[in-house]
């Protein structure tokens, strides 16, 4: 991978057009300690392959109330992208990735204000803008993004909610969220060292059944023994109920939902053995 901080014009007559569907769909760019683990991801929305090799990154230093460049990610290598898949471009400490970012680490810039823009390398037309931490004038989409990422939560990011959504304005597009590397974004919020990754053993189980006829969620969980709390978050975070049993084996709770309908929650489970959660959505 070729990695340059100058703009190679290509000299083809490209159109916007065919690349609009390319979007930066979620980045990570402060951790806890040295930020080795900082990742760019990119996503195709559209129907079509989209050749990365025409696509340059952007990188945009804010600080000075002025867009500067301070770098910028493309490479002849850089492969055609599928309909509905992801690129990504990470720090060295970050598997499973594209393109590297340089340095290995503190390669983004941390806000506020800043952004990321992808052009077009033909003629540095946008295809898509990111600004962080608030607005940034001429790389922004809408007012950009008041809220970001931050380095006292572990394996938290910036991305878009629903995955690869783009209304162009970055305040409505994008949430903060435990992050999703190469996957589609869920929206979680909570417990971003434990989601997506908390799988019970073979001794336990817990279970969530959307019962649609009744307008509830069904939990169980065990074996327990002593007290296990229910809790039911929103995408965003927000608690919206909670209830605590003493179990001794299967410990048991149906939540009204209260007609909501399409919306998914998060629901935590919390006792002796730790805090496990998953994801359901409502029919």
């Amino acid at each position: 991978m070729a990695t340059r901080y100058a703009f190679l014009f290509l000299g083809a007559s490209l159109t916007l057009s065919s690349f609009g569907q390319l979007v930066i769909n979620e980045v990570d760019y402060d951790q806890p300690g040295n930020d080795g683990a900082e990742f760019i991801e990119l996503k195709n929305t559209g129907s079509t392959a989209v050749d990365m090799s025409t696509i340059a990154v952007m990188m945009v230093n804010g600080s000075s109330g002025t867009g500067v460049v301070y770098a910028s990610y493309f490479s002849e290598d850089w492969p055609m992208l599928a309909p509905g898949a992801y690129f990504t471009l990470c720090g060295d400490t970050t598997a499973g990735c594209d393109a590297r970012l340089m340095p290995a680490s503190n390669a983004v810039q941390n806000g506020a204000t800043d952004a990321i823009a992808l052009i077009l390398r033909g003629d540095s037309s946008f295809v898509d803008r990111l600004g962080y931490e608030g607005f940034l004038a001429g790389y922004a989409e809408g007012n950009g993004f008041d809220g970001g990422d931050d380095n006292v939560n572990e394996n938290r990011s910036i991305g878009r909610f629903p995955d690869g959504v783009d209304t162009d304005n970055n305040n409505g597009d994008f949430i903060v969220m435990c992050n999703s590397l190469g996957e589609t974004n869920n929206g979680d919020t909570i417990g971003c060292t434990t989601i997506g990754v908390a799988e019970l053993s073979v001794a336990e189980s817990f279970s969530l059944i959307a019962d649609e006829g009744n307008d509830r969620v069904l939990m169980a969980y065990g074996p327990a023994n002593g007290k296990v709390t229910f809790e039911v978050f929103s995408v965003d975070g927000a608690l919206m109920a909670s209830h605590t049993v003493a179990a001794s084996g299967k410990a048991n709770w149906a939540w009204n939902t209260g007609g909501l309908h399409g919306r998914m929650l998060i629901v935590r489970v919390s006792g002796a053995m730790g805090t496990k959660a998953k994801r359901v959505v409502l029919p």
